[in-house]
């Protein structure tokens, strides 16, 4: 059951952040079971997002950005941490094939990590509604920082 999978996402056993997460789980399964709990789950396809704006952009259509979004940055951290308009107890960003985005442009990966530790910290911070973002395929274990290893969800 995917839900058993996500029991420290849901509980608040481990906190919101940025996980690579091993499940085989299909995306439509891990919404349902979401859903189920009153969860919202944003698939991310990187099989295309090899620069920033690549990311920006399908961020901005998967989380429904507002027209004001500004495609920089700091814009997408705004957004992130928002989300005001998205209903959900909870959000899950399942962010499939993150890999690509690592292996064609370090450095937009790397601000990409940054931002979105930053977002979902920021949130965890002002008591708003979690935000985890599961990182899934094949892509580096280790921080863009080299700091250590991303936690395995």
């Amino acid at each position: 059951m995917t839900t058993a999978r996500l029991a420290a996402v849901l509980e608040g056993t481990r906190p919101p952040g940025i996980y690579r997460w091993l499940s085989r789980a299909h995306p439509s399964a891990v919404r349902r079971e979401l859903a189920a709990v009153g969860w919202a789950t944003h698939p991310l396809d990187g099989r295309g997002v090899t620069g920033r704006l690549d990311l920006l952009d399908r961020c901005a259509a998967e989380l429904a950005f507002p027209a004001w979004f500004g495609r920089s940055w700091d814009a997408f951290y705004d957004c992130l941490g928002d989300l005001s308009w998205l209903a959900g107890q909870g959000h899950v960003l399942l962010w499939e094939q993150y890999g690509v985005l690592a292996r064609t442009d370090a450095k937009a990966w790397g601000q990409a990590y940054q931002v979105l530790g930053e977002a979902t910290a920021a949130r965890r911070e002002s008591g708003l509604p979690p935000l985890y973002v599961l990182l899934r395929g094949p892509g580096p274990a280790e921080t863009p920082d080299g700091r250590g290893l991303i936690p395995t969800l």
